[in-house]
C-alpha cells in the first residue's frame, strides 16, 4: 500500500496535479533534544520532514540524515522554510543529550525528539511507522531496533502530503519539498 501511495504522489509531482493529503499523521507532543516539550503544531508555516530511527542505527538513519542534509543544501534559501524531526524509537538510550550530539554530525535544521515509550508508540501509530526491539543477549548493546525507514513530508498546515521510501533519491525528495513549498497550505 505504501508503495502505491508513494508512486501516486511521485506521479503527481511530474504532473501539475494537487498533492493528496495522506491518511496518516497528526499533531503530537514529545521532548526535543534541548529537553524542552515540543508540539508539532509549533511548526505551522513550515514544511516538515519526519523520520523515525535511533542514534545507534548502523546504516539507515545516518544515510537518511545525510540524504536530508543534501536536500537542504539543494533547497538553498528555501531550506529556511523546512524543519526535520528525527523521532527516536529507542528512548532508553536516546536521551535528549544523545540526540543533540548525534544531530551535530549533520548539516540540517533538525530536532531530535524522544519521550516515554507510550508517547513514542502513539506517534509511531499515527504515522503508520513500525519498530521492534530485538534482544542481543551476547552483545554489550543488549538489543538493536528494527524500524521502518519512510520519510514523511508535511505541508505548512501539518498535513502529510508525501511519503518517501528509503530508496528515494535526494532529487526526488528535493522535488517533493519544492512542490509542497510552492503549494503552500
Amino acid at each position: 500500500m505504501r508503495w502505491i501511495l508513494w508512486f501516486a504522489a511521485l506521479a503527481s509531482l511530474s504532473c501539475q496535479q494537487r498533492l493528496p493529503v495522506l491518511p496518516v499523521g497528526g499533531d503530537f507532543t514529545l521532548t526535543d533534544h534541548n529537553n524542552q516539550r515540543f508540539e508539532l503544531s509549533s511548526l505551522r508555516g513550515k514544511a516538515v520532514l519526519i523520520l523515525f530511527g535511533y542514534t545507534s542505527c548502523p546504516d539507515a538513519c545516518p544515510t537518511t540524515l545525510s540524504k536530508l542534509s543534501s536536500v537542504c543544501r539543494r533547497l538553498g534559501n528555501d531550506a529556511k522554510r523546512v524543519k526535520t524531526l528525527y523521532i527516536s524509537v529507542d528512548p532508553e538510550r536516546d536521551t535528549p543529550a544523545v540526540l543533540k550530539d548525534d544531530l551535530e554530525n549533520f548539516q540540517l535544521d533538525a530536532l531530535g525528539l524522544t519521550g516515554t515509550k507510550p508517547e513514542i508508540d502513539k506517534v509511531v501509530g499515527q504515522y503508520g511507522a513500525e519498530y521492534k526491539i530485538i534482544p542481543l543477549p551476547s552483545s554489550a548493546a543488549k538489543y538493536t531496533v528494527a524500524h521502518s525507514t519512510t520519510v514523511y513530508l508535511l505541508d505548512p498546515a501539518g498535513r502529510v502530503r508525501l511519503e518517501f521510501p528509503y530508496e528515494a533519491t535526494v532529487e526526488e525528495i528535493t522535488r517533493g519539498v519544492q512542490k509542497v513549498l510552492a503549494a503552500g497550505a
